[in-house]
């Protein structure tokens, strides 16, 4: 098969060696086909691909707030989704998730959370990235490599914080190999209780692993003192019990840390990752697509949008057009418009106007309040609009076609309620 993957290369050269004809594509530097970190359209990524058509696309979480693709609703190519950091992102993850053909999720408990969207979704839990040969000369006794920022994981800060004055331990960034089969044991500590490369990577180096004692189906696969020893999330005292009693016992300490690289070789190499993802790319079929699906990508761009707008403090023409297009899309293909929907379409057309001085937002909002008559937030919307720009007595009109109230009850209504929408959905 011809495979897309985006975002990230995980798997590229596993699925290769199986047969495949594989190109990777996406903003980082190591990617053989690069795109700008901005909204991209997946028909143009795929035409500047020198005659590369794919059968499927395979498209890797990057820990995006959102998906920075337009077309990947409309695409007749079957797309299978790797959800790794759900647990930051499970409501953009999930809404976005009847798009896709499958879903892949690397922690376990939250396979859930695409119950009900009518799109599969499975386990496929982390691996140990890169092969590291263990080292019989150990220089540190405990370590933790990781990103100590504060604001971004304060637990994992206070933690380390208590735990240096306990034990001698190494606290460090940068490249865990260079670390990991040099220390006795490894600590690991998570961000929500996910089931994260560093268990992985601690093992394969040939270090013994302290974890948290965490769900997402750490036991489903290691087994509590034979490949691991774990802790009580935050509890500093029984990290610091169980690393001095390991150190005391280096002949224990050492055969866990063993087995648990063993473990490792055995079942947890990409290798073994790419062989589940090969079946399954060899098998997915393109789902009916989901009744909303243009307006599920219209939320999409118009988040990105917003967020961009954050950043840099002015909105964005690329995902903003998107937004407004895939809009169009929905309104076309007579898609049903949720309330939560219409919230971000009226929030989206606003944005465009504002920044392009013109009236295409306004105008597609009135066509969705013809189309969609009993959609009282659209009609709202172009009631206020219509106010706005003088035309009092189309308003009334509009404004009679969805309430019995007198007009002007109707257009106070209106203003306080888009009021809302354009200042909470920022």
């Amino acid at each position: 098969m011809k495979i897309l993957i985006f975002n990230q290369d995980w798997f590229a050269a596993e699925l290769r060696e199986l047969g495949h004809e594989v190109r990777t594509c996406g903003s980082e530097p190591h990617l053989e086909h690069h795109i700008p970190v901005i909204t991209n359209n997946l028909e143009s990524v795929i035409s500047g691909l020198t005659g590369f058509v794919p059968d499927v696309i395979l498209w890797h979480d990057n820990s995006m707030t959102t998906f920075l693709m337009s077309g990947l609703e409309s695409t007749t190519i079957p797309i299978v989704f790797y959800s790794v950091d759900t647990f930051h992102h499970a409501p953009m993850h999930s809404l976005m998730a009847e798009i896709f053909d499958h879903v892949l999720v690397a922690q376990k408990d939250y396979v859930g959370v695409f119950d009900g969207c009518g799109t599969p979704a499975t386990w496929l839990p982390l691996w140990a990235p890169r092969y590291v040969e263990a080292s019989a000369r150990k220089t540190w006794p405990v370590s933790f490599v990781g990103n100590l920022n504060a604001k971004l994981n304060p637990r994992r800060v206070a933690f380390f914080e208590k735990l240096q004055h306990h034990i001698p331990i190494q606290i460090a960034q940068g490249n865990y190999w260079e670390h990991f089969p040099f220390s006795e044991i490894v600590v690991n500590q998570t961000v929500k209780g996910d089931l994260n490369f560093r268990v992985f990577e601690a093992m394969m180096c040939g270090a013994l692993l302290l974890t948290e004692r965490t769900p997402n189906g750490l036991f489903e696969i290691f087994r509590e003192g034979e490949h691991l020893i774990t802790y009580t999330p935050d509890s500093v005292e029984e990290a610091t019990e169980k690393a001095t009693y390991l150190l005391a016992h280096p002949e224990q300490m050492r055969h866990i840390a063993h087995a648990g690289r063993e473990e490792i070789l055995a079942r947890h190499l990409p290798k073994h990752r790419a062989q589940t993802v090969h079946e399954l790319l060899s098998s997915v079929k393109k789902r009916t697509p989901a009744k909303d699906r243009h307006f599920r990508s219209m939320v999409n761009h118009a988040l990105t949008t917003l967020i961009a707008a954050r950043k840099s403090g002015h909105y964005h023409a690329t995902p903003l057009t998107a937004c407004l297009l895939a809009a169009q899309r929905g309104l076309e293909a007579r898609e049903e418009l949720s309330n939560t929907q219409a919230g971000y379409l009226i929030r989206a057309c606003h944005a465009y106007d504002e920044m392009t001085k013109g009236s295409v937002g306004r105008r597609l909002l009135e066509h969705f309040a013809t189309a969609m008559p009993t959609q009282e937030m659209v009609v709202l919307s172009a009631i206020r609009n219509l106010l706005n720009t003088g035309s009092r007595l189309e308003a009334e009109v509009l404004a009679s076609k969805i309430s019995t109230s007198p007009p002007n009850e109707v257009f106070h209504h209106a203003e306080r309620a888009i009021h809302e929408i354009l200042t909470k959905i920022n």
